[in-house]
């Protein structure tokens, strides 16, 4: 449920200053990993009305924090899609000092795909963080993370994230590859599960393709690892599960 805003009600003029630079910093943290957002992920985030995000998003537009774009991709109701990208300004005060990389948004840069799928993945995260799941890594880090040790990351994920102190893999799925590329994507994270590196791995997709996707990996038989051919073992089917965004969602 989302808190009202009642910082503005707020009589103690450094009080209130704390407040608003705790909501900035939340956001500019959240994109900081995701360089752009949508004001209804970052009101969750927040756990903010429509309104109150959004005076948010405005007053830090105004300090060159952040932009507004309309964007067309295909997720958008009438074709268009209205997201807050971060600025140069705005990624310079959100970088990491103990890893300085300044990383802003350049909607031409972007693919349609790519946005809708991070818009999606993002979703997943902030549900995630909600329920206690902590030190979220986006594919973006992780990208960077397998290019310096191939050798552990046999797959590279759309996330990660802890729980209970397991680290799990988290696929978003909005389309469907072939059953040969699951082959090799289950082959990379059996070896990832036998090294340690992920306890298991969840798969987000929409509704229609859910049940689908769950038969589809169980008909894998066999994988190859190292050239070596083996059998698809037990241990590594109950690893991975598969929900839609909505049970996600509700999970507890």
């Amino acid at each position: 449920m989302k808190m009202k805003d009642t910082s503005h009600f707020i009589h103690d003029k450094d009080e209130q200053k704390l407040r608003t630079e705790a909501k900035r910093n939340k956001i500019l943290k959240f994109l900081s990993d995701e360089t752009f957002s949508t004001s209804e992920i970052l009101g969750q985030l927040l756990e903010l009305s429509r309104t109150a995000t959004y005076r948010t998003l405005k007053s830090m537009e105004k300090e060159g924090m952040v932009k507004l774009y309309e964007i067309e991709y295909e997720l958008a109701q009438k074709g268009k899609q209205t997201i807050w990208g971060l600025t140069p300004t705005g990624a310079l005060l959100a970088t990491d000092l103990e890893d300085f990389h300044v990383d802003h948004f350049e909607a031409s840069r972007i693919a349609k795909s790519t946005m809708a799928h991070s818009i999606a993945t993002q979703r997943v995260k902030v549900s995630a963080r909600k329920r206690g799941w902590e030190e979220w890594i986006s594919s973006r880090k992780l990208k960077q993370m397998a290019s310096k040790d191939r050798n552990k990351w046999k797959q590279i994920p759309d996330a990660l994230a802890v729980k209970d102190g397991k680290t799990f893999a988290f696929e978003v799925e909005r389309t469907v590859k072939t059953p040969k590329r699951y082959e090799s994507i289950l082959a990379g994270y059996a070896e990832m599960f036998v090294a340690g590196t992920v306890a298991g791995t969840i798969y987000i997709c929409p509704e229609n393709l859910v049940r689908r996707l769950e038969v589809l990996f169980s008909k894998i038989e066999k994988i190859s690892i190292q050239g070596r051919v083996h059998p698809v073992h037990e241990n590594v089917r109950k690893r991975i599960k598969f929900l839609t965004l909505e049970q996600w969602s509700e999970k507890e």
